[in-house]
This record gives structure tokens, sequence and C-alpha cells, in this order.
């Protein structure tokens, strides 16, 4: 997992030419202003998806894990948590959907919690739980971009 600033992002570039291409991504305003929806950079090796919702709270959220993607997390209007944490010990509640790439688990009775605010990225990578789209203080509404990128 990676929690930093989005002007930091060429730190990353040496890590693949993906990740450099997927946190680019994060700087081109044309993407950043586009509305809601999935936009193709190059099939499904590497796309975006921009998200436009209410966070919720935390009783409502569940820790997702992929497989075959990477995703690069970052708020563009608005703020929310991210829940984090280790893979180990983690309940099952809904079991792998490999169309889909994801499985959900129960919340752990602890977890780090990441901010993010415009101009912070987050990269989590298969296999690394994360719990998305939720509330600092109180529900409010939030743009975001989720980059995903193949890994397998």
């Amino acid at each position: 997992m990676i929690l930093d600033q989005i002007d930091n992002a060429a730190r990353y570039h040496r890590v693949g030419q993906s990740l450099a291409e997927g946190l680019a991504l994060l700087a081109d305003e044309q993407v950043t202003t586009a509305g809601p929806g999935r936009y193709s950079v190059r099939g499904d090796e590497l796309f975006y998806v921009i998200e436009e919702y209410r966070t919720k709270p935390v009783a409502e959220g569940r820790f997702e894990v992929h497989r075959r993607y990477l995703d690069i997390q970052a708020v563009l209007v608005g703020a929310e948590c991210i829940g984090y944490t280790a893979p180990l010990g983690l309940i099952e509640t809904e079991p792998y959907n490999s169309s889909k790439d994801i499985a959900f688990y129960q919340r752990p009775p602890k977890y780090s919690r990441l901010i993010i605010t415009p101009g912070v990225f987050a990269v989590f990578w298969p296999g690394q739980p994360h719990m998305p789209a939720l509330a600092i203080e109180a529900a409010a509404a939030v743009k975001k971009i989720v980059v995903k990128i193949r890994m397998e």
C-alpha cells in the first residue's frame, strides 16, 4: 500500500510503466474533469472509473480484496476515509467473484484509517484489504477516480 501526494507521483515511476501511466492520469485535467463512468486506456489492462457518491458510515463498510487488479484511488472532490488492514485472519462474507475481481470480508476490530483528500492518492496491490467510501465525520459528496491496473 502506498499513501502519498499526487505531487510526489514521479517517485514511483521506477516501480513499473503501468503504475507510472496510472499515476499520470491523476494529474490529467481531461481525466479528472470527466463525468462518472468507466474509461479505457489500454483495454482491460489499464482503465479508470470516475465515481460520484455520498460516503457511508463505517458500520456499512466492508473490506474488499482484488486478485487481478491493483487500485489507485484518489478523491477529486470532497474527502473520504479508507480502511486498511493486513489480510491475516479476515472472515470472508462474500466469496471471490472472478468477473468483478472482488471478495468481501468482515471489518476486523482494529484497522488503519486513511484520510483521502484532493491531491492525495492511495495504491492497493492485489491481496491488500481496503474499505473505501467511508465518511470521515458525516456523509459527504465525493467525486473519485479509481485507476485499475491488471497485475496478472
